[in-house]
C-alpha cells in the first residue's frame, strides 16, 4: 500500500504512529502540565493533520522517495492509529481537544503488552515463516481486534461476579483483571471496592465517599480540581482536623 515511500516505509511509519507521545516531554513544564495535557493536542482531530503534514514532508524530503502524497498517505494512517488505539484504554485520549473530554471505553490498562506482542512479535514471527508482509500485518490487526473481544467479554463476565452495582476499569498491566467501586450515590456515604476476575469477586476496602465542605474547598482550587479530574474514582481514604486546618487523603480507587 505504501511501496511509494520505499523499503525505510515501516521505519517512517514506526516513528509517525508513535510520535503523538512526543507531548510527554511537556512533563518538563511540570506535573500539572504533563498530566493534564498529555493525549491532548497531539492525539486529537485538530493535531492529527499538523503532524501528518510536517511529518510527511520531513520524510519525504529525507528519503527522496515516491512523491510527497505516498508520505501523506503513510502518516495519516499511522497518526491516526495511535490515538484510535488510545480510546480502548482506561485513561482514553482527548479527540475533541481543546475540548477535555477524554473518549476511552476502559477494557484495558493504559499500558498494555498485548499491543507489542500482536502488533510486532506476531506479524514478525509470521514474517519468518515466509508469510507475505500483507498477511502478517493482516493477523495482527485481527489478532488485536480479538483480543479487544477478549478484553469486552472478560470484562462483562467479571461485572456478573458483583455483589453490586460497580463501575470497572483494567488493572495496571494484569490480564483478564478488573478494579471496581461503587459510584457514590444519595444516602450512600461509603465508596466500596473489589477487584474482579471473570471468575472471582475479592472485596478491597471501603472508602469514604468524597463530599462535605471540606472536599468542596478542595474542588475549589485549580490543582484539586485538575487532580480529582484525572482520578477516575476518587474517594477520601482517610481526613484529619488540626485545630483549624483539615487535611484529606484521597485515593483513586480505580489505580
Amino acid at each position: 500500500v505504501f511501496r511509494g515511500v520505499g523499503p525505510r516505509a515501516s521505519l517512517v511509519a514506526l516513528i509517525a504512529a508513535n510520535l503523538p507521545d512526543l507531548d510527554i516531554l511537556l512533563y518538563a513544564f511540570g506535573r500539572d502540565v504533563g498530566t493534564w495535557e498529555h493525549r491532548g493536542f497531539t492525539h486529537s482531530l485538530l493535531g492529527w493533520p499538523v503532524l501528518v503534514g510536517l511529518g510527511a514532508g520531513a520524510s519525504f524530503r529525507w528519503l527522496r522517495t515516491g512523491c510527497f502524497r505516498d508520505h501523506l498517505k503513510l502518516w495519516s494512517v499511522a497518526v491516526a492509529t495511535h490515538a484510535l488505539l488510545d480510546v480502548p484504554t482506561t485513561w482514553g485520549t482527548q479527540l475533541l481537544w481543546p475540548n477535555d473530554q477524554r473518549f476511552g471505553l476502559e477494557l484495558i490498562f493504559i499500558v498494555d503488552p498485548m499491543f507489542w506482542v500482536v502488533l510486532g512479535l506476531l506479524p514478525w514471527g509470521l514474517r519468518r515463516l515466509g508469510v507475505a508482509a500483507n498477511g502478517a500485518a493482516a493477523a495482527g490487526i485481527l489478532a488485536l481486534v480479538g483480543w479487544f473481544g477478549v478484553s469486552f467479554l472478560g470484562k462483562t463476565a467479571a461485572l456478573a461476579q458483583a455483589p453490586e452495582s460497580v463501575s470497572a476499569v483494567a488493572a495496571p498491566l494484569a490480564t483478564l483483571r478488573w478494579t471496581a467501586f461503587t459510584k457514590p450515590k444519595a444516602g450512600d456515604s461509603q465508596v466500596r471496592r473489589y477487584f474482579l476476575t471473570p471468575w472471582s469477586c475479592e472485596p478491597a476496602g471501603t472508602f469514604a465517599a468524597p463530599a462535605g465542605p471540606t472536599w468542596d474547598a478542595v474542588m475549589a482550587t485549580p490543582t484539586g480540581e485538575r487532580d480529582t479530574w484525572m482520578s477516575i474514582a476518587p474517594a477520601i481514604l482517610r481526613q484529619t482536623v488540626e485545630g483549624a486546618v483539615t487535611t484529606l487523603g484521597v485515593v483513586d480507587l480505580a489505580y
